[in-house]
């Protein structure tokens, strides 16, 4: 658990939740919720990425941003809209255990390099 970078929860409603979303893992500032059943290091630091996106975004317009950003990739990207969501490109990239430091050498707003980008480029 780790109040800088998010509170980490696992089971009860935490599971719930994920459950009713079917996903793995979520963040809602500043929470991460994680499905006990897919538990994972990798999972967290990925969380971790997104609740630094909220925090420096102000949490609500982050959350505006991201479904306007999803809403226009949809008709160019379909079932794969997700993945191409500014936000997710920088979590993606950065979740491993390669950048297991990456919250420490992050600058603000690093998600705003993955705005222009296809997830073909990184």
């Amino acid at each position: 658990m780790m109040i800088k970078n998010g509170i980490v929860l696992r089971g009860g409603a935490a599971e719930k939740w994920c459950r009713f979303w079917n996903v793995s893992g979520m963040s809602l500032w500043p929470l991460i919720l994680v499905s006990g059943l897919r538990f994972s290091e990798r999972l967290v630091r990925h969380e971790m990425i997104h609740i630094r996106q909220q925090r420096e975004m102000l949490v609500v317009p982050f959350y505006i941003w991201y479904v306007l950003e999803y809403l226009i990739r949809l008709p160019f990207y379909g079932k794969d809209a997700y993945y191409n969501i500014s936000f997710e490109r920088e979590a993606y990239s950065h979740d491993d255990l390669e950048y297991s430091d990456y919250l420490e050498q992050r600058k603000p707003y690093s998600w705003f390099k993955y705005l222009w980008l296809s997830s073909l480029d990184y």
